[in-house]
């Protein structure tokens, strides 16, 4: 398994190595719940209001450079807010 995976999931750190590939195809199978759906919906549309933004200055380089801002204010949130619904 990569660092990747192991940096996504650091739950699977607690499976022996040779069982972690059945226990992802065992989890990709499991189809989501109704509260997980609405939890990571509610949590998006939290997120969004939260980042939202507006820009009184046209120029192209104002609009690329807050989105950008805005962009690395929503990972973090979005990472809290869907976290323990994924």
């Amino acid at each position: 398994m990569n660092r990747v995976w192991q940096l996504l999931l650091p739950e699977l750190q607690q499976i022996p190595q040779a069982e972690r590939d059945g226990a992802l195809r065992k989890a990709r199978r499991h189809e989501l719940d109704a509260i997980e759906l609405v939890g990571m919906a509610a949590g998006l549309v939290v997120v969004t209001a939260l980042t939202r933004y507006s820009i009184s200055d046209g120029a192209l380089s104002s609009r690329f450079a807050a989105a950008l801002v805005n962009f690395v204010v929503a990972l973090p949130l979005l990472v809290v807010a869907l976290g323990p619904f994924t």
